[in-house]
């Protein structure tokens, strides 16, 4: 179990007791603090008197990416997961989450749904009564979710916060230095599929009024666009499940169509695209370009600029797909 904090003295607390209170009580917990100079996370640990959590002290302030690739390292346990010091776990996670992966054997990661949590300016939190998943049924049963989920283009459909995973020797998931948001997109090409979802709300995330992180200095078009072109490239689509991709993501709030255009343009087998570019999507990617002229132009500039991504994310694409195609589902009336 890994818990990452940097300067959050008011939420980590609140983290700590939720992995406390789980029922699965066999766990242990390398809280790792990313502010050398903050001795909070330290005395907290001496207050709780807890054994099974243990304070590592980073020697000087890695950043978000850097510290959750400590996290994603080869490790001896047979499982791990990710608890944000901003978010939570409902008292049952760990133990169902681990009866789903015993259920799933082939899956390399569980992760469920989330509870949203606001909040407030007194420091109070409020249950918006809604979830990251806002399909909740009555249909709690988890499904086995195979690699080439549309959401996959550009995003993630597992969440650091809300998962657990399954340990293999000598495999490890690191990434370069991307932009933070984009590392559940970019480890989720890494990861061998299939993966679980638990639709039951199991852990709660927070929208806190400020954070701690920063984005960083590196270009989120570009990376987008780097995410996009690859998996188009080895999608394999026909021109009908082109035009569902680029209706799907024209119809997102905010529209996404700017980043399919940049990939078209960068990638020869994405360019089947351009040709559901109306006059108003090209209108917009001008005044866009206009705009945003170095950002336009960092992200038709991908594969010269971003080498090192493009190959890494392309690679790991290829190895996805190819993946799929040798595991097609099973007959439905053959699967859990």
């Amino acid at each position: 179990m890994f818990l990452p904090t940097f300067r959050r003295p008011n939420l980590l607390p609140r983290a700590i007791e939720s992995l406390r209170a789980q029922t699965f009580t066999g766990w242990i917990c390398e809280l790792h603090n990313d502010d050398p100079v903050d001795a909070f996370p330290a005395e907290l640990l001496q207050r709780l008197g807890d054994p099974r959590i243990r304070l590592f002290q980073h020697e000087r302030n890695l950043g978000p990416v850097a510290s959750f690739n400590l996290f994603y390292q080869p490790v001896s346990e047979p499982f791990f997961s990710i608890l944000e010091d901003d978010n939570g776990w409902e008292p049952q996670f760990l133990e169902k989450m681990l009866e789903v992966l015993a259920a799933f054997p082939d899956a390399t990661l569980a992760w469920c749904n989330q509870r949203i949590w606001q909040e407030s300016p007194d420091g109070s939190w409020q249950d918006t009564h809604s979830f990251v998943d806002p399909e909740v049924t009555l249909n709690l049963a988890p499904r086995l979710i195979r690699w080439g989920h549309r959401q996959q283009l550009m995003g993630a459909v597992h969440a650091n916060g809300a998962m657990l995973m399954r340990s293999r020797p000598g495999q490890g998931y690191t990434t370069p230095e991307i932009p933070f948001a984009g590392v559940e997109t970019y480890r989720e090409r890494m990861v061998p599929h299939p993966l679980v979802y638990v639709p039951q709300p199991l852990a709660n995330f927070s929208r806190t009024l400020q954070t701690a992180r920063t984005q960083g200095v590196a270009d989120w078009g570009a990376f987008q666009v780097i995410m996009a072109a690859t998996f188009l490239r080895h999608s394999a689509y026909s021109l009908a499940q082109f035009k569902e991709t680029w209706d799907h993501f024209d119809n997102q709030k905010p529209s996404t169509t700017n980043e399919l255009i940049a990939a078209a343009l960068v990638c020869r087998e994405a360019r089947p695209l351009l040709r559901f570019a109306g006059f108003s999507h090209w209108f917009r990617f001008l005044i866009n370009s206009v705009r945003h002229p170095f950002s336009v132009y960092h992200k038709l500039r991908v594969r010269a600029e971003h080498t090192d991504w493009w190959n890494r994310i392309d690679l790991s694409t290829t190895t996805r797909f190819a993946e799929a195609a040798s595991n097609p589902p099973a007959p439905l009336s053959s699967q859990p």
